[in-house]
């Protein structure tokens, strides 16, 4: 049996993360690619539901088509990128007001079982990124194989 020691007075984030951490090992659970560290700033979305299927909609204002990555990895998809500040810094003599975000963001939201993977399409359309997913007969889990 392992012993586990908990540090008392690093605050509520550190036991929540170390928490988190060790919920993770008991229930194996992997998450490959969700990391927040690496992300400058996370894009608002919206996600709903139609008769024909899910759509999620990102706020990716100032981001350039071609800076976006969008991939279905088990049962998540993930859009990654990057905003480029538009004016270097380095001609900045003094900012008034920052209420921008720039660098590089990573979202990843959980696919339901219902929605046709081969379905998937993203489309890029006035600072919007706009993913459609058609609903499919949902696959039973549930699979009885036959004893010869």
């Amino acid at each position: 049996m392992d012993i586990i020691k908990i540090r008392f007075g690093t605050g509520l984030q550190d036991i929540h993360e170390h928490i988190q951490r060790l919920m993770d090992e008991m229930l194996s659970i992997s998450r490959p690619f969700l990391t927040t560290n690496t992300s400058s700033w996370i894009p608002d979305a919206d996600i709903y539901e139609t008769d024909e299927g899910y759509v999620i909609v990102l706020n990716l204002a100032g981001v350039r088509k071609e800076d976006i990555e969008v991939f279905l990895y088990e049962d998540y998809l993930y859009i990654k990128g990057v905003r480029y500040q538009p004016v270097k810094t380095s001609d900045v003599i003094r900012y008034h007001q920052l209420e921008l975000s720039y660098g590089r963001f990573e979202r990843a939201f959980r696919i339901p079982l219902s929605v046709d993977r081969n379905s998937i399409e993203a489309i890029w359309m006035d600072g919007l990124l706009m993913i459609r997913m058609r609903k499919q007969t949902p696959i039973s889990r549930n699979i009885r194989v036959e004893v010869r």
